[in-house]
């Protein structure tokens, strides 16, 4: 016969509310939940951790922080996956494993790559104990913590083991200089590869890779010292570059198109507005007649001339297509469409 003390309904109150919540259970609300002291709570979730030990049971008992987590054992997380609930929503994850992947990293810079709705997911993210800060200035440089480790069954919580472990089933994406930007917008797992005049470490970078983007008509060229997967991605306007990113994030298996789609999208309807009342435009190139296409101006021979500022051609208009690697690829197509369209009318005045 079981006798129930106070000790044995306490632990037995512990061991329910940690197999219920789904969650790490801090010290003190383990400690209210029982009615023992911190201390008191602490040696009965330890006792109870092995006790699960000891039994090899398919559950076990961590400490994590602050708290003790009732969690699948590690052995066994790969196993069973597929059947847990979907806690975390997709944007979530999506946020939480560009902080893994790039800790520690500015929250200002994470903003810039998923936008003012990560400010929002920052908070949740600290508030379910997958992600701590330190102050930076007037930002935070944020890193994951244990609990992410613990709730994704990552052995080690340094940096390195945990962008090994995200590697793990994603491809590793291989960007000329160009991209860097647009890869950082949709947040992949990159890295930067000159392989058009590739050095060593150039070469070395392309064993790794699973896949490699770069501008189009350079593929029989890199092919002579890249085997693998290639994509050519067109960014000469605005339609092309949203195009290409849908096609590089369905060829990673990875990266978030969705908020960089939506602002090509509001700046196409902005642009094709003001297009509309433009008096027309007679292009000198094919690139200028596509960017013109996208922009829905109207082409026409006795229109203002439009050229590339490389061009040798004479031009009333003259593009910018050479600009800094350093800018931001959607920054580099604006201007173009900003001084096309800020010619024309000024033209007109």
């Amino acid at each position: 016969m079981i006798i129930l003390t106070e000790e044995f309904m306490a632990k037995a109150a512990i061991e329910a509310a940690l197999f219920a919540s789904g969650r790490t259970i801090s010290l003190k609300e383990l400690a209210d939940l029982s009615g023992l002291s911190l201390e008191q709570a602490e040696a009965l979730a330890e006792e109870l951790a092995g006790e699960y030990a000891a039994r090899q049971s398919g559950l076990e008992i961590r400490r994590i922080g602050e708290g003790y987590s009732m969690q699948v054992r590690y052995a066994l997380a790969g196993r069973i996956i597929s059947f847990a609930p979907k806690e975390i929503a997709a944007p979530l994850i999506r946020t939480l494993a560009i902080i893994a992947y790039r800790q520690p990293i500015k929250q200002s810079h994470l903003v810039e790559i998923r936008g003012n709705k990560s400010y929002d997911h920052v908070r949740e993210l600290e508030k379910r104990g997958l992600v701590s800060y330190e102050k930076c200035g007037h930002t935070k440089l944020l890193s994951t913590t244990r609990g992410f480790a613990d709730y994704f069954g990552i052995v080690s919580d340094s940096p390195q083991d945990i962008r090994k472990a995200l590697l793990r089933d994603r491809k590793l994406v291989g960007v000329t200089p160009m991209y860097e930007s647009l890869a950082l917008r949709l947040g992949l797992d990159y890295v930067v590869v000159n392989a058009y005049q590739p050095e060593a470490v150039d070469l070395e970078r392309l064993k790794e890779i699973d896949l490699l983007v770069l501008a189009p008509g350079y593929r029989e060229r890199v092919g002579k010292i890249y085997s693998g997967p290639m994509l050519e991605a067109g960014i000469r306007t605005l339609s092309q570059l949203k195009v290409s990113a849908e096609r590089i994030c369905l060829e990673a298996g990875a990266g978030d198109v969705e908020p960089l789609a939506a602002e090509i999208d509001s700046l196409l309807s902005r642009f094709r507005q003001r297009a509309a009342a433009s008096r027309p435009v007679h292009p000198l190139t094919s690139m200028i007649e596509e960017l013109a296409q996208d922009l829905h101006l109207k082409i026409e021979e006795g229109g203002l001339t439009a050229a590339p500022d490389s061009s040798e051609r004479e031009a009333e208009i003259q593009v910018p297509v050479h600009q800094s690697y350093d800018m931001d690829i959607l920054e580099r197509i604006v201007q173009r469409c900003e001084r096309m369209l800020g010619s024309l009318a000024a033209s007109e005045r």
